[in-house]
């Protein structure tokens, strides 16, 4: 074994020393993911952070799915010394186990990187099963270094969770068999535990499967799906009611009049210098506000105007790739997602990039196949003036001279 690898980094020396620095590269920003230091929770997001923080404290203990935050000030619930959650249980329910051992908060944000470095391996997976360990490889760098991976190493919030689990649909719609789509139904499913839109991942998959594929995945789907509808109904009196009716109750969350809008601005924006260095969004007297409607805002996230989700254009590039490639079920199910997340988010109430994350870190898998996928022919094709430029390199001459 050690001699058959000498002899292929002899004929090939730099495909492995390309290996070996993308593989280095990918696991030294991956750990500094795991060694960020969380924001304080004076600094943590208001009510999100808080509420998934103390939720997942809560259960861990015992106290069941609440929160003793209190999340509207202007709700007549805000009096109260214990209420549920504006949020799903899905990413609490995650979180929980960590709170078990150590000392709140840090325990639990501890899970939270845990989640972040998941999704670093999940892409990884993904871009494997698309191009082998060179996409796997340049997938998990490029991810690793972005603004929503680093950020979300600092903050407890379900975008992680949620993406992960998006992410983890594709190597199971492509490599398909029994088991695998019932577990992929699970995934989808429990992703709209983790939150509402979730929905959408679920139709994806679904559109994606094919044959008796599709059934599994719609029974172990309705799984998760039918568990928070009762949750729903026994805490808030009906299956469609969440805790954004409890917490805001006759507050429009989605309306045709925010799409041609920016409808919620902010003094602080998540992502505010990716986005700024593409007039996404502009600066006054208030702070960050957007500028952009969110019509054409997502659509934009998902062409690759930001670096929110790592180098510019690598999402445009892995849209290509997805539509060159649109008769297999995975990059079926990519397009799908992109396309109907952001008609999703059109009309909500807030405008954030982190709601493209799922379909832009999707993309990022499938560019980084496409990269590698364009050097191994741009190798095959060259590779032997390559290899004879290389043989005649002063670092062949110097080697070959100490070696006789």
């Amino acid at each position: 074994m050690g001699g058959k690898l000498a002899r292929s980094y002899t004929d090939n020396p730099l495909r492995f020393f390309t290996f070996g620095l993308l593989g280095f590269l990918a696991l030294l920003t991956t750990a500094m993911l795991l060694l960020q230091t969380p924001n304080p929770l004076s600094r943590q997001p208001f009510p999100d952070a808080h509420e998934y923080l103390n939720a997942a404290d809560r259960l861990a203990h015992g106290q069941g799915y609440t929160t003793t935050v209190r999340d509207n000030l202007y709700s007549p619930h805000g009096q109260k010394a214990v209420n549920p959650p504006r949020f799903p249980p899905g990413t609490s329910l995650v979180l929980a186990p960590f709170a078990v051992i150590g000392t709140y908060p840090g325990n639990v944000e501890l899970g939270a990187r845990l989640i972040v470095v998941g999704l670093v391996v999940a892409t990884a997976w993904a871009a494997f099963t698309l191009a082998g360990w060179y996409a796997a490889l340049l997938a998990a760098l490029f991810v690793s270094t972005s603004e929503f991976l680093v950020r979300n190493s600092q903050v407890v919030m379900s975008d992680a969770l949620a993406v992960l689990l998006i992410v983890l649909c594709l190597p199971l719609i492509r490599r398909p068999f029994r088991r695998s789509a019932y577990l992929l139904g699970l995934i989808a499913g429990y992703g709209f535990v983790v939150r509402e839109s979730g929905l959408i991942v679920v139709v994806c998959v679904l559109l994606a499967a094919r044959g008796w594929d599709r059934l599994r995945v719609a029974v172990a789907a309705a799984v998760p799906i039918v568990g928070l509808a009762l949750y729903n109904w026994t805490t808030f009196g009906a299956p469609w009611r969440t805790g954004y009716t409890y917490w805001l109750d006759g507050f429009r969350i989605y309306s045709l009049n925010y799409v041609l809008r920016h409808p919620w601005p902010e003094s602080d924006i998540y992502y505010a210098y990716s986005l700024r260095l593409f007039h996404l969004l502009g600066h006054n007297h208030a702070g960050y506000s957007a500028l952009e409607p969110n019509l054409w805002f997502y659509p934009l996230i998902v062409l690759g105007f930001s670096a929110v989700f790592g180098p510019p254009w690598i999402p445009f590039v892995g849209l290509i790739a997805a539509a060159w490639r649109w008769r297999l079920p995975e990059a079926q199910f990519t397009l799908l997602l992109a396309a109907l997340t952001a008609l999703f988010y059109m009309p909500n109430f807030g405008q954030d990039a982190r709601y493209m994350a799922g379909p832009c870190i999707l993309l990022t898998a499938w560019a980084s196949a496409a990269l590698v996928i364009v050097a191994r022919r741009v190798r095959l094709r060259h590779g032997g003036q390559s290899a004879e430029v290389f043989a005649h390199s002063p670092m062949t001459a110097t080697s070959e001279t100490a070696a006789s």
